[in-house]
């Protein structure tokens, strides 16, 4: 199983970044019709905490009762609203939304997940960057940032309340990935 744990969106947030989704989809047309990029469902859309990776039926049970029905994490509102790219220079590998009050709460849950996990999953090599991806980009083809971002940089799409996490499967398929929540620790 591939595996991440994540902060849920709520529907609202996900139907005002459908919007600016298609925004940018018609921009990335019209501006590089070459660009090869991936957007993300609306349904699908999430802040990841931890990304986990591959892990058989035993390991997956063993982070299940690391996270626990609990995390004693603070319970926050967390605001979703500005777009932009990483990397922050060259051709563009990501668009995000980025997260802005209650940020620190989302840090500290991290914080705690990471330390929950931290015999079963290797610790990044990068800090941690909150963010909800909204693409990924497989050859930017000529995207300028500046054309592509230019009026929805500030775009406010939300506050989501955040009392819990999700351990999720990530099930590939040609038409892309499902997330099958397998449970959740308030």
């Amino acid at each position: 199983m591939r595996l991440f744990v994540a902060v849920e969106m709520n529907e609202s947030i996900a139907e005002t970044m459908r919007d600016t989704i298609d925004d940018l989809r018609a921009r990335v047309t019209q501006l590089a019709p070459r660009a090869r990029v991936t957007w993300s469902a609306p349904d699908r859309i999430h802040i990841t905490v931890i990304f986990i990776g591959e892990a058989d039926e035993t390991k997956t049970q063993a982070i299940r009762s690391a996270l626990g029905p609990t995390i004693d994490a603070p319970v926050f509102d967390l605001t979703v609203e500005g777009v932009g790219a990483f990397p922050p220079k060259g051709p563009p590998r990501v668009f995000w939304a980025g997260l802005t009050d209650g940020r620190d709460g989302l840090l500290e849950v991290e914080r705690v997940v990471s330390h929950r996990l931290n015999a079963l999953v290797p610790a990044e090599d990068r800090p941690y960057a909150p963010h909800v991806t909204v693409a990924r980009v497989k050859e930017a083809g000529g995207l300028s940032r500046a054309a592509l971002f230019e009026g929805v940089t500030g775009r406010h799409f939300g506050r989501v309340h955040v009392d819990a996490i999700t351990l999720f499967e990530s099930r590939l398929s040609p038409k892309g990935a499902t997330h099958v929540p397998l449970q959740r620790s308030a």
